[in-house]
């Protein structure tokens, strides 16, 4: 049986200072989903923080242990820690709303929209959001990871993705099953460093907290599914809530609070409480106009290679389509230019509709398209080194933050 928290905590929180229009807030959105907001931003990850904790005590065998367990399962595991155990079962106990069918259709309709859509959905549309909270890219410049090394952490961003929504990425032991529970320790291992440096709560709640961690998610979801529909790119309702579903799993695995997620099944339920993070979070920072140049410059030397353009050319394209997703006022707050390749996109979107349509009214087309897709995500080169969230579950710092490896893909 799942055990679920109350949806809404009698204890009440002070609200860091970094929250802002509050009293509009609440009348919007009402008192009751304020104190919870309030409440998680002073939330971590008990179980994910647990197991950190007791590896920085136990040493080598007890992360060796954890590692087994990840890749094998609790039952190859001899006589491990209570922090470990728990994990362990937690993360490999599938919550009883789990629909391995759905998981299925939600991986396809994924799938379906195509690499280099997925692609772009991922830079320009979900990290450019992520970024622009000033929390997120405070922790992020502190860790030196994306102003030095774009590229390298883009694509680390995509080694995760891909393994996520690959066919049976999700099941015990596979590739995404891995990777979002390693992400999961990654950002554990963040947070207790932060803290250890003296972070201020009182400023910015928990490091890497639980409604982070879901404006985070909303950026992989509702942020990209807004932002393909803009360009021709839709779903069913029926693939939108597949999605969800598949999405909600993965949301479970990295540790995120099911009073979050668990009521968000399509584009509405999703704005909702997408638009009740970002309404009471402060404008984007100088840290995030940083962050999202050094994206954009990452993401023309990838699509350069591909598209064999001008490396100029293609950072205007990249930009006219980040401005295109995310409309001109977030785009002027961090420093997108203006160019006058966004006239092309109404053609692009075009395109991409009549494209769509075809697929849905022939089934194999869809399916040769998913089919494509699947095989150029599979040939792409393994990246040079491990990814961070995969050296940190095998070789952890404990004073320092995890640092990406200097390395670049060939």
């Amino acid at each position: 049986m799942d055990t679920q928290q109350p949806l809404f905590s009698t204890q009440y929180f002070i609200p860091p200072s970094s929250l802002i229009n509050l009293q509009q807030a609440r009348q919007r959105f009402g008192e009751q989903k304020i104190q919870l907001l309030v409440e998680l931003m002073y939330t971590g990850d008990a179980r994910a923080d647990a197991v950190i904790k007791e590896i920085d005590e136990l040493g080598t065998e007890a992360r060796e242990k954890l590692n087994r367990g990840i890749s094998y399962g609790l039952e190859t595991v001899d006589h491990p820690s209570p922090a470990i155990q728990a994990f362990l079962e937690d993360i490999e106990r599938y919550p009883n709303w789990v629909d391995m069918e759905r998981l299925r259709r939600g991986s396809e309709a994924f799938l379906s929209i195509g690499s280099t859509w997925l692609t772009l959905s991922l830079g320009p549309g979900s990290l450019t959001h992520t970024y622009s909270s000033p929390s997120i890219a405070s922790v992020l410049v502190k860790t030196g990871n994306l102003t030095k090394m774009a590229q390298r952490r883009l694509l680390e961003t995509g080694t995760w993705n891909i393994a996520s929504i690959l066919p049976g990425g999700l099941l015990r032991g596979a590739d995404g099953y891995i990777h979002n529970v390693q992400v999961r320790l990654l950002h554990a291992r963040v947070r207790k460093t932060l803290l250890q440096r003296h972070w201020d709560q009182n400023a910015m709640g928990m490091p890497i907290n639980q409604v982070e961690m879901t404006r985070t998610w909303l950026d992989f979801t509702y942020v990209p599914f807004s932002a393909l529909h803009k360009f021709g790119i839709t779903f069913t309702d029926h693939e939108l809530s597949d999605l969800y579903h598949f999405w909600q799993y993965i949301a479970y695995l990295l540790g995120i609070d099911e009073r979050l997620y668990r009521d968000v099944t399509d584009q509405k339920s999703a704005q909702e409480i997408l638009e009740l993070i970002d309404s009471t979070t402060e404008g984007a920072s100088q840290d995030s106009k940083v962050l999202v140049q050094a994206m954009l410059e990452a993401i023309t030397g990838i699509l350069q290679p591909t598209l064999k353009l001008p490396p100029a050319t293609i950072f205007n394209l990249v930009s006219a389509i980040t401005r295109h997703l995310h409309g001109n006022t977030l785009a002027d707050q961090l420093g997108i230019k203006k160019t006058w390749i966004s006239m092309l996109m109404p053609a692009i979107t075009l395109i991409n509709r009549a494209q769509r349509a075809w697929n849905r009214r022939n089934p194999a087309a869809k399916q040769h398209s998913i089919n494509r897709t699947v095989k150029i995500f599979q040939q792409i080169p393994p990246l040079e080194g491990p990814t961070t969230y995969q050296r940190n579950a095998n070789d952890p710092t404990r004073s320092e933050l995890p640092q990406t490896l200097t390395t670049q893909i060939k």
